[in-house]
């Protein structure tokens, strides 16, 4: 066998099969799709329960996250229904869970990041406005 055969079998094509899978990239969108829904933020306007908050809320805490639905409330928290968010307002639970202060649980569970920025803006600038049912 000639020596630049053999060097191919022994050691080119074992390094041609681990080719395929040494680069592999994070596509950020994919994993957080959450970002992509805060690209207008707008915190200027009267932030309204039902138009800014509960959206927020139902795509990571309530019913589509299933985590603080009335079948299923992590640590008895329902975020389902507006007086439930309000409770968790009260109790300061809500505020502190969603910016990671260590007084609550961090939400949301198991993400590896907060809420994004604008989502938190405008849950506090709700909540500072008295947390109205708008």
């Amino acid at each position: 066998m000639k020596p630049v055969f053999r060097w191919l079998l022994t050691l080119g094509i074992p390094a041609f099969l681990l080719l395929p899978g040494s680069c592999y990239y994070d596509n950020v969108q994919e994993l957080h799709p959450e970002l992509l829904l805060d690209n207008n933020c707008d915190t200027t306007a009267v932030i309204s329960y039902q138009a800014d908050v509960k959206p927020i809320l139902t795509g990571s805490c309530g019913a589509n996250n299933s985590c603080h639905n009335a079948g299923g409330a992590g640590g008895g928290v329902v975020l389902e229904q507006y007086a439930g968010v309000k409770s968790a307002v009260a109790s300061g639970k809500l505020w502190s869970a969603i910016i990671w202060d260590g007084n609550a649980s961090f939400m949301p569970k198991g993400s590896p990041t907060k809420l994004s920025d604008c989502s938190i803006a405008k849950i506090n600038k709700w909540i500072q406005a008295g947390s109205p049912d708008n």
